[in-house]
């Protein structure tokens, strides 16, 4: 997608009710930054380098405010893009600034497509994996730079739209293509793999796609000609990219289906998905390589979070052939101490004082994709 509106907000919590302080706003047409915008109100500019919104006033009912942004939404009318898009659209729609139907793509869901071997999707997370010379502070205009960046440096190559289902339509157009059998070809002799999580029933998609013409299997080899993606699509995704396979999602197929059928039920979705066909990064294919300074090594992984060691100490274990693993706060008789974020740790203190190899979690990932 070339063509966008990326969005960062500050708010005062997590709920609605806690309010907008700052909105910044980055028009993007074919790649390159036309216009930002900081739509805020000082309020005290000695606290402002705080970020989280401190220093600003609340303004979420400030017309002016509302109007500035509208100004630059109706001027440019390009998709909105921001990381976990849907908590800024939720404030937005809330207080009157977008409207429920503006079309929404979700970074985080595109950047997954492009490299789903990552332990982490957070902002700060993927600065650092790129290698990215951006600081987050936490202020919505450095935020939404700092995404232009990454999105520059990953360049996605499939974006899904923020969607909601609706229940009676989604039962219309199951009831619409019920009795298609033998008068769509859109998918004839097309052979169709289903993978991840996704708003519509897995067996109602798998029915409507034979109907339509389509071999439906399980697994992706060189004869699939189609994968259709959810969420979280896991392996599947990686070998289709891998043998260079048309992959689509949920929202094209049933899209696609109406078009054929002349349904009135196209619209299922809020918006069309947008695809390109190239990815500048060739992480696509990533698969974990063996690192050979980790062999035969004490790791200590006490630093990440519980669900993160389980990912990394299997890693370690069956592919590293790491010597043992660590656990422990305390625990300084290691060799490697992997960490997630940066912080006062007495842990890293101390690594620093023995001389302890330590490695971020995101340039661990970094050294185990090939």
């Amino acid at each position: 997608m070339k063509n966008m509106i990326l969005l960062d907000i500050e708010t005062g919590d997590f709920d609605v009710d806690s309010g907008i302080y700052e909105v910044a706003l980055l028009v993007i047409e074919e790649g390159k930054i036309v216009l930002n915008e900081h739509i805020t109100e000082v309020k005290d500019e000695a606290s402002i380098h705080l970020g989280m919104g401190k220093g600003y006033a609340e303004i979420s009912q400030n017309q002016l405010k509302k109007e500035q942004f509208r100004k630059v939404i109706n001027t440019y009318n390009y998709p909105i893009v921001a990381h976990n898009v849907s908590f800024d659209r939720k404030f937005l729609v809330h207080y009157g600034w977008l409207d429920e139907d503006y079309e929404c793509y979700d970074s985080i869901r595109a950047i997954k497509y492009a490299n789903p071997h990552l332990f982490s999707y957070s902002l700060g997370y993927l600065l650092n994996f790129y290698n990215i010379n951006c600081t987050l502070t936490h202020t919505a205009l450095d935020d939404v730079r700092a995404l232009y960046e990454v999105i520059l440096k990953v360049n996605p190559n499939m974006w899904t739209p923020l969607y909601k289902v609706s229940p009676k339509k989604f039962k219309k157009f199951v009831e619409a293509t019920a009795t298609v059998e033998g008068q769509s070809n859109v998918f004839q002799n097309k052979r169709i793999v289903f993978t991840g999580a996704g708003p519509f029933p897995r067996i109602l998609m798998k029915e409507i796609a034979k109907k339509c013409g389509a071999i439906v299997t399980g697994t992706v080899s060189s004869k699939t000609d189609l994968l259709i993606c959810g969420e979280k699509p896991g392996s599947k995704l990686d070998k289709a990219n891998e043998l260079s396979i048309e992959v689509q999602t949920d929202e094209w197929f049933i899209d696609a289906v109406s078009r054929d059928l002349d349904l009135e039920t196209a619209t299922i979705t809020r918006q069309s998905i947008a695809i390109t066909t190239e990815n500048s990064t060739g992480q696509k294919n990533s698969t974990f390589r063996k690192v050979p300074e980790l062999k035969g090594k004490v790791v200590n992984i006490a630093l990440l979070s519980r669900g993160t060691q389980s990912k990394v100490e299997d890693i370690l274990v069956n592919l590293m052939e790491v010597s043992s693993i660590n656990k422990g706060t305390n625990g300084y008789k290691v060799d490697v101490i992997i960490y997630a974020e940066d912080g006062d740790y007495v842990l890293l203190k101390k690594a620093e004082e023995l001389q302890i190899k330590t490695i971020h979690l995101s340039k661990f990932n970094e050294m185990i994709l090939s």
